[in-house]
């Protein structure tokens, strides 16, 4: 299977994974809103109804057998009375009955269920000469009714004693035995649609918008991924590049030695010392390997300690002196920086000697290289600069590259493998510091190194 194909596949499952995330998250605060939303409307629309029904057990609370009720608004009939009498408590009552102004209606019904005040309620018994069939359930309960294409919210009680109803003076129209307080819903049941259909709108706009973020959030996150991936192929290959060339030397070298079993170690000892010579080089990568294993995990800490920087600096950089005579360069110091300074002594250590070694891999004879040393602030500067053969400006790019080399054609007569730089920059990062790579004047390379001071552990 192609990398293209594989990086595609990996592509769509994570799409896939984090659009399907964000519509789930999106349909389930959408449907908690329109939950929690018709849940307080229909709440308001029974404490209504629960409101209705206790002014009408307020009623008759005092035990009387009847009601007298007005007709139709309008008809002249002004108050209702109980026994013919007066009560303080039925203007409540008469006034449920008056009139449908806010949506509100009580129907009284026989024990046969049949409407005992027509009267009072005008056309819209047309209405509700259905209601009492449809009422089903537990009574007292609260439902929902269609009627006439309106919908209704209605609780039928049962009066605790039969009740007379008289219209007008003498006029007896029944016995209610139930009561149905209705409350006209379509306001509500409308606001609940069109709060339906906004959010149905809103959430696929909002599911559209998640796709197109989820995309662009799996492009950003596998791009790293994919970056990461390439750069442990690159490194798998090189790596195995690197060990086969000092391996096949020396396998070649030791069949060498096995066609001439009676020479003396003097006739066979250039085979024996660029034997030696590579297994060293093995013995570098490998440690170098190793280290660059290390820096994409926590595996490795910083150790803080407190140093004469100094006279640190001078240590480090004195065998050079002599290395760099034997080798015909010019070696020249400067360091300016008095005081202590919190560092890890061992991985600074590494960082200089990477920088040198790497300036005398790439200096001829009477070339000088120069180190400097000073302090900013709280920073430590280091500078080594040569006036060598230089980088080009695409190798300025990629000089910090693991198995980087400029010399495209595997020249290892300077001995590299091309992993110096990356340790360096993997130090550098750890310090949170910054390295960078110039020109020299008139030629040559200047690397500069900016390392914050560390904290001692407590």
């Amino acid at each position: 299977m192609s990398k293209t194909k594989i990086n595609s596949k990996q592509y769509i499952k994570l799409f896939l994974l984090e659009a399907i995330g964000f519509l789930m998250i999106f349909s389930f605060v959408g449907s908690y809103i329109y939950f929690t939303y018709t849940r307080t409307v229909q709440r308001n629309a029974d404490q209504i109804l629960n409101s209705m029904v206790l002014r009408i057990q307020k009623s008759f609370r005092s035990g009387s057998k009847q009601l007298m009720i007005p007709g139709l608004v309008g008809q002249g009939q002004g108050s209702a009375t109980v026994g013919g009498t007066p009560s303080a408590s039925s203007p409540q009552e008469g006034s449920l009955l008056k009139s449908n102004v806010s949506g509100q209606d009580t129907i009284y019904y026989s024990k046969s269920g049949k409407i005992v005040n027509s009267y009072s309620l005008g056309l819209r018994i047309w209405t509700y000469e259905n209601l009492y069939k449809k009422i089903s359930g537990e009574l007292n309960n609260i439902q929902t009714i269609k009627l006439s294409g309106s919908y209704f919210r209605v609780r039928l009680i049962k009066l605790k004693k039969p009740i007379v109803l008289i219209y007008g003076a003498n006029t007896i129209l029944g016995t209610a035995k139930y009561a149905a307080v209705v409350y006209n819903f379509d306001t509500e049941r409308s606001n609940m649609d069109s709060f339906r259909s906004v959010l149905f709108w809103t959430l696929m706009f909002a599911g559209m918008f998640s796709l197109v973020v989820s995309w662009l959030v799996t492009l950003r996150v596998m791009r790293p991924i994919l970056q990461s991936w390439k750069q442990q192929q690159e490194f798998v290959n090189n790596a195995a590049h690197e060990l086969r060339t000092p391996l096949t030397i020396i396998q070649n070298k030791m069949e060498g030695l096995l066609r001439r079993p009676t020479s003396s170690v003097a006739d066979v000892s250039e085979n024996i010392v660029v034997s030696l010579s590579e297994v060293r080089r093995l013995n570098q990568l490998t440690s170098d390997m190793l280290t660059l294993a290390r820096t994409g995990s926590n595996m490795t800490q910083l150790d803080p300690k407190m140093v004469d920087i100094e006279n640190f600096i001078k240590e480090v950089i004195e065998p050079y002196s002599e290395i760099a005579a034997s080798k015909k360069r010019k070696f020249a110091e400067e360091i300016d920086i008095k005081g202590k300074m919190v560092i890890d002594t061992r991985r600074v250590h590494q960082l200089i000697v990477i920088l040198l070694d790497n300036a005398l891999k790439y200096t001829e004879a009477k070339d000088l290289i120069k180190i400097k040393a000073r302090r900013e602030k709280n920073n430590l500067v280091i500078e080594v600069a040569d006036n060598g053969r230089g980088i080009s400006a695409e190798a300025k790019k990629h000089v910090f590259d693991r198995f980087y080399r400029e010399e495209k054609s595997g020249n290892r007569s300077t001995g590299g493998t091309g992993l110096g730089l990356s340790i360096a920059k993997w130090i550098v990062n750890a310090f949170q510091g910054k390295i960078s790579v110039s020109d020299n004047s008139p030629k040559g390379t200047i690397f500069k190194v900016v390392l914050p001071q560390l904290k001692l552990n407590k």
